[in-house]
């Protein structure tokens, strides 16, 4: 095995192009570089000043010739107001959120206009003449679902009761008057 060194007093097998430095990025920062610096050293010195403002005792502070300040129950006050406030943002966007969302037996978690439903096919069951064959694509209310899976029910009993009770809210809307 024979090992290959470079010779750097050749020229590199790569040519680059006249036009490569013009193209290059301009120098100096940008604004937003310029902001977040500006932003991060203010953020540092106001830090600073609230711990001075914290902790040092109001006679150094006098002897410094520094008299005009909050009180120091502010140093307290502010930060646990901001949890609060955060505290708050979270607790309130999951209200929101939970308040947007349709319930659990709601038929608009599991239905839009793509889905087909049983009665939509033609056909009695979704388990209808299933024996030796595979059934059609169709959608199952949730609470049909769950009552087959936890509830401990034959499909077929489980289907016979939703669909009865689907059936008679829907004959109950057509017969109210509001």
């Amino acid at each position: 095995m024979s090992r290959r060194f470079v010779d750097l007093k050749k020229p590199l097998p790569f040519h680059m192009p006249d036009d490569a430095v013009s193209r290059a990025a301009p120098r100096g920062a940008s604004s937003v570089e310029v902001y977040g610096f500006v932003g991060w050293i203010a953020s540092a010195v106001t830090f600073v000043l609230y711990c001075l403002w914290a902790f040092v005792p109001e006679g150094l502070l006098h002897q410094a010739g520094i008299t005009y300040y909050p009180n120091k129950e502010w140093a307290l006050i502010i930060p646990a107001y901001l949890i609060a406030c955060v505290v708050f943002v979270y607790w309130g966007y999951e209200s929101l959120n939970m308040m947007s969302v349709p319930p659990p037996s709601s038929l608009t978690t599991v239905y839009d206009a793509k889905s087909k439903w049983v009665t939509q096919l033609g056909m009695a069951s979704a388990a209808a003449g299933t024996q030796h064959s595979i059934p059609p694509l169709v959608h199952l209310p949730p609470h049909l679902v769950s009552s087959v899976l936890y509830g401990q029910q034959h499909f077929q009993e489980a289907e016979a009761q939703v669909f009865a009770r689907a059936w008679q809210q829907q004959q109950q809307q057509e017969w109210d008057p509001r």
